[in-house]
């Protein structure tokens, strides 16, 4: 029962890495489109230029600790988003209070800035990065495919046995592989964020992300396994000579 609701929770996941590898391509276009967009120039408010909406501040706030948010949350025109997160203090979220007029920088459905009395800050609202963001996902999804997997057909293939001795060690193996894979996607991330800044770089990033990640898994693998061999010699040692004295 276990290995088949294992192999069927696979599905899941793999049907995860199908949708965001396929958003890959038209996130790069995406974000290709934001970096080559002008100001409209005929007075306009089209989607597909820079454009400004009026609106008014209706609070500040900063939460969180290390990783603090600086949001901004207005009242203003369709389209104008309730919250922008600015990111940081200065040099244009300290100075605002409830009641500020600010003009809102829109591109398609993105807040990009906030600007008042010649001041402007850029928010978090952008599509930068979101390739990255779907490579990365869909790594994360491929890697805990592969695990459900793995333990669908180590269930169903040796069910009376580990009924008998319990799990085999590879659970444990390939389960912490599984989650070191998935951290692993974190540094590659900030690789490929780094790799696709400037004009016409936008598909290097994802790339950078795929390759850098590939590269950390035989680490990830080595690892493991060197940390698992570590943690039998000390149970051995347990075992023959008793616990250590403190």
């Amino acid at each position: 029962m276990w290995g088949i609701g294992s192999l069927l929770g696979a599905l899941v996941p793999l049907l995860a890495v199908a949708g965001f590898a396929a958003s890959v391509p038209e996130a790069v276009g995406t974000v290709r489109a934001f970096r080559s967009a002008d100001r409209c120039t005929d007075g306009s408010s089209r989607t597909d230029c820079l454009h400004s909406k009026s609106a008014t501040v209706r609070s500040t706030e900063r939460t969180g600790g290390k990783s603090p948010k600086y949001e901004v949350r207005l009242d203003g025109p369709a389209g104008v988003p309730d919250e922008v997160d600015l990111g940081a203090d200065e040099p244009l979220f300290k100075r605002l209070k409830p009641g500020d007029e600010v003009a809102v920088t829109m591109w398609r459905d993105y807040a990009t800035a906030l600007s008042r009395d010649g001041i402007t800050q850029q928010s978090g609202d952008s599509p930068e990065s979101e390739p990255e963001w779907q490579a990365g996902l869909a790594a994360v999804s491929l890697t805990l495919a592969c695990y459900l997997l793995y333990l669908g057909v180590v269930l169903l293939a040796r069910a009376r046995r580990i009924a008998e001795h319990g799990p085999p060690y590879g659970f444990w193996f390939f389960g912490m592989c599984t989650l070191w894979a998935v951290i692993a996607v974190v540094p590659a991330g900030i690789a490929g964020a780094f790799a696709s800044i400037g004009p016409g770089h936008e598909d290097r990033g994802w790339l950078v992300l795929v390759a850098v990640w590939a590269a950390l898994l035989p680490g990830v693998y080595v690892g493991v396994q060197w940390h698992g061999r570590r943690r039998r010699r000390t149970a051995r040692a347990k075992r023959l000579y008793g616990p250590r004295p403190t």
